[in-house]
């Protein structure tokens, strides 16, 4: 199964940071968030997007979008750390050591969904746990667990993790990740760490 490109940092950026400000109040809105992101290709059509998705142009949640498309780099600079932004030169920390991975990507998941995430995350840092991919002596999830550790090896294979669960030969595994926006919370991941 492939996933689409993620949508652009533009619609991304204003997603996390709508949530962060307090703007997206329920699971709805981060639905239509997310569906507008994936259909808009300029900062015009994702405002008519929302709209689209149940929106209302009068709400808070419409209003605030609306300024942040108006001046992205402002929003940006005033909260670089809630949007995964390092500062120039700024070292990324290691992903696999991280209290920052489920932060970043909680805006765009549902509570289902990040309860998924979490599980997925720390079963893979425990994969790579030297005494790990011995016990599981070279099974599937053992797989991901191969040296190099950087971040530029390491977060393209918990990409495919994610998208191994998303598509995974189990319909009962499928099943419970269905919508997650596996593309999108590679792409925050992806900004961040590497």
């Amino acid at each position: 199964m492939t996933t689409p490109d993620a949508p652009d940092y533009l619609f991304i950026d204003a997603i996390l940071l709508a949530y962060r400000l307090g703007h997206v109040r329920h699971g709805e809105s981060k639905a239509a968030l997310l569906a507008a992101a994936r259909a808009a290709t300029d900062a015009l059509t994702f405002l008519s997007a929302l709209e689209n998705f149940g929106v209302s142009r009068r709400s808070e949640l419409h209003r605030f979008l609306g300024e942040f498309m108006a001046a992205p780099d402002h929003w940006r600079n005033l909260y670089p750390g809630a949007l995964g932004i390092r500062h120039t030169g700024e070292a990324a920390e290691p992903l696999l050591s991280s209290g920052r991975v489920t932060f970043l990507v909680e805006p765009v998941l549902s509570a289902r969904q990040q309860q998924l995430f979490y599980d997925a995350y720390w079963n893979f840092v425990r994969n790579h746990q030297p005494a790990y991919p011995e016990r599981k002596r070279g099974l599937v999830i053992g797989s991901y667990a191969n040296l190099p550790r950087d971040n530029a090896s390491t977060l393209p294979r918990f990409c495919d993790y994610l998208r191994h669960l998303v598509s995974h030969p189990s319909q009962a595994t499928r099943l419970s990740c269905e919508g997650f926006p596996v593309d999108i919370v590679c792409a925050i991941l992806t900004r961040a760490y590497i």
